[in-house]
C-alpha cells in the first residue's frame, strides 16, 4: 500500500519514503515508527503501545524512544514546536497529525505521459491523459510547494491534443494569460499559466529537450 501525506508518499511494501522526486533514508526502526503511526492516526498512540510494536520483548527506555522519533521528524523536516506530522501527547505518546491520503489499487498500474507537459523553473512536468489536478500536496496531484496553491486548486484535462483548464474554487484564483480563468478554457503550446503566484508555461509535443523531468510522488 502506498499514501501520502504532505509532500511526501510512503510504500509500506517497499518500505520506502519519497518526496517529490527524491527518496527519504529512514533506518528500519524509523520507517516502521512512521508506518505505526499513519496506520493508527488519528488516535495517539501510548509509549507503551509504541514500546511493543517497535521492540518486542526488548527493554529499551523512553529516550530511545524520543530519540527515534526526534530522527523521524528530522527526516520529514517536522519542527516540534509546530507539527505537521508527529504530534506529541505530553505524558502520553504520539500522534500522527497529518491528513492521509490512500493509494487505490487502480492507481498503481504505470501511466504513459502524454504530449503534453508544464514548464516550471527550466523544469518539465509531464501531464498524464485525462484529469491532472494540480495543488498543494496528495498522492497523484501535480505538486508545487507554494501557500498560494490551494489543496486541489486547478484541473488540466488531456484529450489527444487538447488540454482545457479550470479552477476548482481556489483560493487565489488561475489565470490565463492576463485573464482569470472562471470557466474551463483552452490552452495551446506556449500560453501561460498561474495557480496562485507559480507560473507555467504550457508545452505540448516535447518541444523543450533540455529540462529537467520532475517525478510525481510515487513514481
Amino acid at each position: 500500500m502506498q499514501v501520502s501525506f504532505g509532500e511526501f508518499t510512503a510504500d509500506f511494501d517497499q518500505r520506502r519514503l519519497f518526496a517529490h522526486d527524491r527518496e527519504i533514508r529512514l533506518t528500519p526502526k524509523g520507517f516502521e515508527l512512521l508506518k505505526l503511526l499513519i496506520e493508527n492516526r488519528p488516535k495517539a498512540l501510548k509509549k507503551d503501545d509504541l514500546f511493543a510494536g517497535l521492540w518486542p520483548d526488548t527493554f529499551v527506555t523512553e529516550n530511545t524512544l524520543a530519540t527515534l522519533v526526534a530522527d523521524l521528524r528530522s527526516a520529514l523536516e517536522d519542527d516540534p514546536r509546530a507539527p505537521r506530522f508527529i504530534r506529541t501527547v505530553y505524558a502520553y505518546g504520539y500522534a500522527f497529525a497529518c491528513e492521509v491520503v490512500e493509494r487505490r489499487p487502480a492507481d498503481a498500474v504505470g501511466e504513459l505521459p502524454s504530449a503534453w507537459s508544464l514548464i516550471h523553473d527550466h523544469r518539465e512536468i509531464p501531464l498524464r491523459p485525462g484529469e491532472n489536478i494540480i495543488g498543494r500536496a496528495g498522492l497523484g496531484i501535480v505538486v508545487f510547494d507554494s501557500s498560494t496553491i490551494s489543496r486541489h486548486h486547478a484541473r488540466i484535462t488531456i484529450a489527444g491534443d487538447q488540454a482545457i483548464v479550470e479552477d476548482l474554487g481556489s483560493k487565489n484564483g488561475t489565470w490565463a494569460g492576463s485573464s482569470p480563468v472562471n470557466e474551463p478554457v483552452a490552452v495551446k503550446d506556449g500560453h501561460e499559466l498561474r495557480f496562485g503566484s507559480v507560473v507555467v508555461t504550457v508545452r505540448f509535443g516535447g518541444h523543450l529537450v533540455s529540462t529537467e523531468t520532475v517525478a510525481r510522488p510515487g513514481r
